[in-house]
């Protein structure tokens, strides 16, 4: 059997009824192990860096011939995998063979990749080309003397006819007309020897300079036509290595890059946008996760479970804590394994956690004429989004049909619970959202993170040395507990693999300030957790929930955090208090709500 095949205890586990759903999901403790042992395996290697390692337990298929060559012992088994190159290598026999080899230096890729980098050099060393610069500098020295010599032309004969000018009036006043006339033939000579003079002036160094043009535009010529070589050698290259990734599913069936990401199948992922040129994503197919599902199809085996996780230190600007789990990237990821999962049964998507849930109502606690503040239950979305699900735009203009104008002045994630203010015309609209850009509001939020009073990993880490560990720009750095009290500031942007998730991001993101406050440590759904209060001094999207769950933040998701952290019964995450000024009357509003969990 192949060396990247390996044997994993069943132990006390019972197999999932359903496949792992990549993009959302609590990584199955049989994954857990044999992740553990794939940390303990790259730890062998000597290898330091960080980076993403896949593990999909898998079981002999159903007419069970590998085991009856006796090829397999009929255990359960796992494969394991990692994005992109290990060591610089593409090839380790402990992992899965990626899908296509392009950096095999016998390869076509290869061959053409070296052709494609000898046009570039000779159009390098032609740009740069001494010859050519030569022949530059030496045309702008002859049409400089060329044009010098115009321009002494032409003054000279400027000033000559000015003196024929003059000299013609002083004969004709002097000598009469007839006198004049007999002189003006010789100032006429004398002028069209000037203008002969300007046109030879302009005739000057003629010859060489067109030789020499001839030679820079046959030079340009031939790195035009370089140019235009290279880049369609680049796009056919291009095209024919996205042409060589086929992918399998379940079902036997077999299609490559272009075909998933064609764009009616594009439009099929759900992805937004597509254009009619195939351009997949660059490194599409070289994720673990279709790494290990290719390799699992191939062998005829059958996938009981998969999960992906970091080992090594965390990245700059990506919450990557060490042995923690993590969703496959929906830019790559989300056409080929749309494809691949074909013929699995397979978890259904957390996204679709609301679709056939009862919601609470929406509950208004005060009003008048102007505003209303209202409760706003987990599973309503702020504003309608691309499905049918309840959202509170909707609802305000069913409570109060004679609303006008903008209605949502500020959002709650659809996962959060709590106090909202409703604007039932535009100028309160405007008014208030003065207040929020002013920052004159004032919020607090109740969550529960995962973890109790000793800080305790999160679920399902792995085994990784503390100087793998970099948390550089963490305000909770060097503590063994979190503190009682203190303030997140960790800019954030979108994270453009993984939307609707946002990332930490240094470079680009928006600056995002979290106030926060231990309020104690409980339990709930049988696991520790700590009770936070929040007081974010800005509105960034998903400001909470990445502050909580980025190791440069508090480094645990809150409870329940279907994007974040693990999937529960709910988000553990409430806005209880809101206050601001009345935009009519002056006066300064208190609301509180006390946190259902």
């Amino acid at each position: 059997m192949e060396s990247y095949v390996h044997p994993l205890d069943l132990g006390k586990e019972t197999l999932p009824a359903l496949f792992t759903y990549p993009f959302r999901y609590t990584a199955h403790p049989l994954c857990e192990r044999a992740a553990a042992l794939v940390a303990d395996e790259v730890q062998r290697m000597g290898f330091r860096e960080g980076k993403m390692f896949g593990v999909l337990v898998v079981k002999t298929s159903r007419d069970e011939s590998l085991t009856s060559r006796g090829e397999l012992d009929g255990s359960l088994l796992f494969l394991a995998a990692y994005s992109g190159q290990l060591l610089g290598s593409y090839h380790h026999p402990w992992f899965v063979p990626p899908v296509v080899d392009y950096l095999d230096p016998d390869s076509y890729f290869q061959r053409e990749q070296a052709e494609i980098v000898a046009i570039s050099r000779r159009m390098e060393e032609m740009s740069g080309s001494e010859e050519r610069r030569r022949w530059q500098l030496r045309v702008a020295l002859l049409r400089s003397e060329r044009e010098a010599a115009v321009a002494e032309a032409k003054r000279a004969y400027a000033e000559g006819k000015e003196r024929r000018e003059e000299e013609r009036e002083k004969r004709k006043r002097e000598e009469g007309e007839r006198e004049e006339k007999k002189f003006a033939a010789d100032l006429i000579k004398e002028s069209q020897q000037q203008k002969a003079d300007i046109q030879r002036a302009k005739q000057l160094h003629k010859e060489e300079i067109a030789a020499l043009e001839a030679l820079l535009t046959e030079h340009n010529a031939t790195y035009r036509a370089l140019c235009d070589e290279r880049k369609q050698r680049s796009e056919a290259l291009q095209q024919w290595l996205f042409r060589q990734f086929n992918f399998l599913n379940a079902r036997g069936e077999c299609k490559n890059l272009l075909e998933i990401f064609a764009p009616s199948a594009v439009s099929s992922c759900g992805q937004e946008s597509c254009t009619s040129t195939v351009v997949p994503p660059s490194g599409a197919g070289e994720c673990c996760a279709p790494k290990l599902l290719q390799a699992a199809f191939q062998l005829g085996l059958q996938p009981v479970a998969m999960a992906e996780f970091w080992l090594g230190p965390s990245k700059p600007g990506h919450y990557r804590q060490p042995g923690a789990f993590f969703p496959a990237c929906r830019r790559k990821c989300y056409p080929i394994l749309g494809h691949m999962l074909k013929g699995l049964p397979v978890e259904s998507d957390p996204a679709e956690y609301y679709d056939n849930k009862v919601l609470a109502r929406v509950r208004v606690l005060w009003e008048d004429e102007s505003l209303a503040v209202i409760l706003k239950p987990e599973g309503w979305c702020s504003i309608p989004g691309k499905s049918d699900q309840p959202n509170l735009l909707d609802e305000a203009h069913r409570l109060w049909p004679g609303i006008s104008g903008s209605v949502i002045v500020h959002r709650l994630d659809q996962d959060t619970s709590g106090l909202m203010v409703i604007a039932k015309n535009a100028r309160i609209h405007h008014a208030l959202s003065q207040q929020f850009e002013r920052r004159e509001v004032c919020k607090s939020y109740v969550a529960l993170l995962e973890g109790g009073e000793d800080n305790s990993p999160l679920r399902g880490e792995l085994r990784w040395p503390s100087s793998g560990v970099a948390l550089e720009n963490s305000p909770l750095r060097g503590e063994s507990r979190w503190p009682s009290s203190g303030v997140i500031s960790i800019p954030l942007g979108p994270d453009l693999d993984n939307l609707p998730q946002q990332r930490v991001d240094f470079e680009h993101g928006k600056e995002a300030i979290t106030e926060f406050e231990v309020l104690g440590h409980e339990e709930c759904n049988g696991m520790k957790v700590t009770r936070v209060r929040f007081r974010p001094q800005t509105g960034r999207t998903h400001q909470l929930r990445v502050h909580s769950a980025a190791p440069e933040g508090l480094g645990t998701p809150i409870l329940g955090d279907r994007l974040y952290g693990h999937l529960s019964d709910r988000l553990y995450l409430h806005a209880e208090y809101l206050e601001f000024t009345h935009p009519l009357t002056g006066e300064r509003l208190h609301f509180t709500a006390p946190a259902p969990f």
